[in-house]
């Protein structure tokens, strides 16, 4: 019987070698991908719990009857893979235990509304709505935009949303 050969020994180690580098390589360039996929697709398909759309705006005590309250609410947007707050106003009416929220954003062009004497009027523009948000003239085609709102315990809530600008209908676009 022969030994084996000093070349072959030593060809086997290299062989192994290569393949423990090679699985070694291989788990490492997973653990990147999979963090870096998560981190670049994981923006994409979050959702937002339907709770943190609503914002706090005051107890309902605070607003006084039959005249109209402008208020800022922060509300958080994504972007990617940031959040960011920003303050909008709103405008809130109450008559005893009926509310209506208005976004204070012109749907004309975006300007910011102000409470007039018969109502509210974009200083912009001027296009006008009487008191419970109906258009009266200007070149904005529709009402002031109604927001979503809830009382719960006493706390007047507020879902802010977005909307096209410049279209006779209301249109969600965030």
């Amino acid at each position: 019987m022969s030994k084996p050969s000093n070349s072959a020994h030593v060809s086997d180690r290299r062989s192994f070698l290569g393949k423990i580098t090679g699985l070694i390589a291989a788990f490492v360039a997973a653990v990147v991908g999979v963090a870096t996929g998560k981190y670049a697709l994981y923006p994409a398909f979050r959702k937002m719990s339907e709770e943190q759309n609503w914002q706090v705006v005051c107890p309902l005590e605070d607003i006084p009857e039959h005249e109209p309250v402008k208020r800022s609410v922060v509300i958080s947007q994504d972007a990617g893979w940031g959040r960011f707050n920003s303050q909008r106003l709103i405008w809130i009416l109450r008559d005893g235990s009926r509310v209506v929220v208005f976004s204070a954003t012109c749907p004309h062009l975006g300007c910011t509304v102000n409470a007039a004497s018969n109502g509210f009027m974009c200083p912009c523009h001027g296009s006008a709505w009487t008191g419970d948000g109906q258009r009266l003239g200007g070149p904005t085609l529709r009402a002031l935009d109604t927001l979503d709102h809830r009382i719960e315990e006493g706390v007047l809530k507020v879902k802010y949303e977005f909307f096209k600008q410049s279209i006779a209908e209301k249109e969600i676009i965030s």
